[in-house]
């Protein structure tokens, strides 16, 4: 744990069982994150701190701390532990990748329900939470753990041997696309089949004329031999700039339970995944043409997990 600060490690300490092993620790810098909002043609914005803090994983669990040295810490009352998640409860991955404004949202299968369970953190540590993530996935899977659960030379030398293969499959997306599907890919990891769902003009006609813009971003949906990865882009505007990015939803194809296409609610179709794990169940929509429906649907019925 020395990529930790001193009050960072000490409270890990604090929370660790004596037989645990720490396969990643993860310092997580205080990030000052900006909420939008407005009311008719004004915008506004609120800023949103999170502390410092720590990213912990083990064999068994996740484990999310606060620096207890940091002003925004919140969780005094609970000894500085933010979270405690068991992997074996582990339903699906939820990332934002939006350079400076990133996160990982664990989708847990608990008694009341599914529960996410969100870290941010900035881009400057988004390659440590990506490794983590596909040693999580490992864990998940039932697979070998990966060689490194850190971005070090191993780590990249495992991604670049697979980068021309999955650059390769790839072919007929845009550069940024591609790279927004590796991004998400562990080592290894074969695609069988993706699709290209173009943007998704959902404006009213007085939208159209300038006065707000409502659209679905292009998005892409892989078949993978061992998840089904929704990659959405997404562009903000932050003070008056545009900033590109990406929403993602890693799905293992062993906690697919079904998928249909159900109208949206602007009675446009959406193919809905439901994923279901210890009796929990989650549902991802995911807005497509008409014309691109049953292909989708085909896409993700193509995963031997899904019921006949």
């Amino acid at each position: 744990m020395s990529y930790l600060t001193a009050p960072l490690r000490d409270v890990a300490q604090h929370h660790l069982k004596p037989e645990e092993t720490v396969l990643t620790a993860i310092y997580a810098h205080p990030t000052v994150l900006h909420s939008n909002g407005g009311w008719l043609w004004f915008t506004g914005y609120r800023q949103i701190h999170h502390p410092a803090r720590a990213f912990v994983l083990t064999p068994d669990r996740v484990l999310i701390l606060e620096d207890p040295t940091d002003p925004a810490a919140s969780t005094a009352n609970r000894e500085y532990l933010s979270a405690s998640c068991s992997l074996d409860r582990v339903m699906l991955f939820e990332l934002r990748s939006h350079l400076l404004d990133c996160s990982l949202t664990l989708v847990m299968a608990t008694p009341g329900g599914p529960e996410r369970v969100t870290i941010e953190y900035n881009g400057v540590s988004e390659n440590a939470f990506l490794a983590a993530v596909a040693c999580i996935r490992a864990l998940v899977d039932d697979q070998p753990l990966p060689s490194s659960a850190r971005p070090d030379e191993t780590y990249s030398r495992e991604r670049a041997t697979s980068f021309s293969d999955w650059h390769a499959v790839l072919v007929g997306l845009e550069l940024r696309q591609k790279n927004a599907v590796t991004r998400y890919r562990a080592a290894g990891e074969h695609v069988q089949e993706w699709l290209c769902v173009p943007t998704i003009d959902e404006r009213t006609w007085w939208q159209r004329l300038g006065i707000g813009a409502h659209e679905q971003p292009p998005a892409v949906l892989v078949h993978t031999d061992r998840q089904i990865l929704l990659v959405k882009e997404v562009r903000r505007i932050v003070r008056g700039h545009t900033m590109y990015g990406s929403d993602a939803w890693l799905m293992p194809k062993a906690l697919l339970q079904a998928a249909r296409v159900v109208s949206g609610q602007r009675n446009e179709p959406e193919l809905q995944l439901a994923l279901e794990h210890v009796g929990v169940t989650d549902v991802v929509r995911i807005p497509v043409p008409p014309e691109l429906a049953e292909r989708a649907l085909a896409l993700v019925m193509a995963s031997p997990s899904m019921p006949e």
